[in-house]
C-alpha cells in the first residue's frame, strides 16, 4: 500500500526543467540521452545504446558527464540468465529531488559570480587617459592633479614626459 502523501508520478514541471537545464548547458547528445531518460523512469545501457544509435564509448561519457554533474544516478544490477551465466547490467535514471538542489545550487554559484563581478567592475578603474588608455583608480586619480593649473585636470604620465602639458582623463 502506497503512502497519501507520495508521489508515484512525476510531475511535469521537473520533466521541463530537467530538459531545459540540459538543452541550456550541455550538448545534443547529452539532451537525446536525457530525454530518453525522461520518458522512461529507468533504462539499461544497452536498451539506451539501441534507442540513440550511439557508440558505447560515445553513450558512457555522455552519462559520465551527467553523472558526473549529478543529474542522473546509476545502479549496476547484477542478473542471471535462464542458462545460469550472470552478466551486469547498468541501469540510469533520474533522480528529481537531487537534480533540483543540484539546479537551486548551481544558479545561486552563477548569481553569486554575477555579483562578484558586477561588485568587481564597479571598484575598477574608473580614470582613462584617452592617449596612452592608462587607467587610474579613484586613490591614484588624486596623486595625479596637476598643482601649477587651477583646474580639475588630470597630469596624464605619458602626456607629461612627452609634451609637458596636462590632459583631461574621464
Amino acid at each position: 500500500m502506497s503512502e497519501p502523501g507520495l508521489l508515484t508520478e512525476v510531475p511535469p514541471a521537473l520533466k521541463r526543467l530537467a530538459q531545459q537545464v540540459v538543452r541550456g548547458f550541455y550538448g545534443v547528445e547529452h539532451a537525446l540521452a536525457l530525454d530518453v531518460l525522461i520518458r522512461n523512469p529507468c533504462v539499461r545501457e544497452e536498451d539506451m545504446l539501441e534507442l540513440l544509435k550511439f557508440e558505447r564509448k560515445q553513450l558512457r561519457s555522455v552519462l559520465n558527464t551527467l553523472k558526473a554533474d549529478k543529474l542522473l544516478k546509476c545502479r549496476l544490477r547484477v542478473e542471471t540468465a535462464a542458462d545460469g551465466k550472470t552478466t551486469r547490467h547498468n541501469y540510469y535514471f533520474i533522480n528529481y529531488r537531487l537534480l533540483v538542489n543540484v539546479v537551486k545550487y548551481k544558479l545561486d554559484h552563477m548569481r553569486r559570480r554575477i555579483e562578484t563581478d558586477e561588485r568587481d567592475s564597479t571598484n575598477r578603474a574608473s580614470f582613462l587617459c584617452p592617449c596612452c588608455l592608462s587607467t587610474f583608480t579613484d586613490l591614484e586619480a588624486n596623486q595625479l592633479f596637476h598643482p601649477m593649473t587651477g583646474h580639475h585636470t588630470l597630469s596624464c604620465s605619458c602626456q607629461a614626459v612627452q609634451s609637458g602639458r596636462t590632459v583631461e582623463v574621464y
